[in-house]
């Protein structure tokens, strides 16, 4: 998990924000820029989520209130997220 964040960093940030991100505002309806607008916001969200279910589930660093203790449900959707993430376009 920690080094899909770090993938995703390193090489997928900075190549969104060069090809993509200059181009949302004026090109949002083409396909391009929509389909990878729409995969970055939901890979964010997915991996988000991912990474508090490890800190939450796996560690002590969160108080008692915010961690998991029941996460086969939450590991489920963050499964899904990602089947949705990466299925292909077409």
């Amino acid at each position: 998990m920690l080094l899909n964040a770090a993938i995703i960093v390193s090489i997928m940030l900075p190549s969104f924000r060069v090809r993509v991100a200059p181009g949302i505002r004026f090109k949002l309806g083409k396909a391009y820029y929509a389909l990878s607008t729409a995969h970055a916001a939901l890979g964010t969200l997915v991996e988000s989520a991912a990474l508090y279910i490890l800190v939450a589930a796996g560690t002590n660093f969160l108080p008692q209130k915010l961690r998991i203790t029941r996460y086969k449900l939450w590991m489920r959707s963050v499964l899904l997220g990602w089947w949705l993430v990466l299925s292909p376009s077409d």
